[in-house]
């Protein structure tokens, strides 16, 4: 498959979710003066980056596993900060955990730190309404040798989210780009060249419907794409499609628990499932 063909069907998949929520955007009622942005009130997700920023500190614990290793992901996925409520500022501290499944050792570490700027500048209170951009920087922190990271990256991003009563859909797309070089692959044989993988580079595009029958419930179901365009040669230019059950809870006010699992549709995976479990507090 061509590199054409692969970037539209990614920008196919981005759509769908971002074409429903604009249609909402122009069907939805603009709010008074008197109308405040912090009365857009959107559930908390899984994958999908919310559109409204948030003062927050959010821990995350995974579980994956592949056909080569097992993976476990846990830290601080989201320390925020939203001194206005159209504009917030977000730190991303990971720590990881690999396993392989053959004789190779087990290495856990750092992963890559994030930092990200988000911005809001469509809220429409009345129409429990918001859409957001905003740019995420990766910093090589975690050990490329040791397959933790390592990658220096830029990100753009989108993400729109519309409250329909106990109902709301929100979406999200973003593009990657790895600035640093990635080290060379030395020859397994002698008498081979090393080989040096070209910068990564990718689409990732995200849509979640959240049905809150109560007030401290929320059932949660994500459909998530990856499409690397350049980097993971096993990978490149197929396209990863996983669906992603959940469930949310607020066991208290200002706290909300959520869990589901990411579960691929296609051959093209990363892994053969992920279990998430997200703990946030609000403030």
């Amino acid at each position: 498959m061509g590199a054409a063909p692969v970037r539209s069907s990614a920008i196919r998949t981005i759509a769908v979710g971002l074409t429903v929520l604009l249609v909402g955007v122009a069907s939805s009622p603009s709010g008074g003066a008197a109308a405040s942005a912090e009365e857009v009130s959107l559930p908390a997700t899984l994958v999908t980056e919310g559109a409204t920023p948030a003062t927050e500190v959010e821990a995350t614990l995974t579980r994956s596993e592949s056909s080569t290793e097992r993976g476990y992901g846990f830290g601080l996925s989201s320390v925020q900060y939203a001194p206005v409520p159209s504009f917030g500022l977000k730190l991303a501290l990971p720590l990881a955990v690999r396993d392989p499944k053959d004789a190779g050792p087990t290495v856990g570490g750092i992963g890559d730190v994030s930092v990200m700027a988000k911005y809001a500048p469509l809220m429409l209170p009345a129409g429990q309404l918001a859409l957001a951009a905003g740019l995420k920087l990766t910093l090589p922190t975690g050990s490329e040798r040791r397959g933790l990271g390592g990658q220096l990256a830029l990100a753009p991003f989108v993400a729109a989210g519309q409250g329909l009563g106990a109902w709301s859909l929100q979406a999200d797309a973003a593009y990657s780009w790895q600035l640093n070089r990635p080290r060379r692959i030395e020859p397994g044989e002698e008498g081979e060249e090393a080989v040096r993988p070209d910068r990564a580079q990718g689409v990732t595009a995200n849509l979640t419907a959240t049905y809150a029958p109560l007030e401290w419930l929320g059932l949660i179901l994500e459909a998530n794409s990856v499409t690397v365009l350049r980097g993971d040669e096993t990978l490149r230019e197929r396209v990863q499609l996983y669906l992603t059950p959940g469930v949310g809870v607020e066991p208290a006010k200002g706290w909300n628990l959520r869990a589901g699992v990411q579960l691929p549709l296609t051959r093209a995976r990363a892994f053969d499932y992920n279990l998430i479990v997200i703990l946030t507090k609000g403030f």
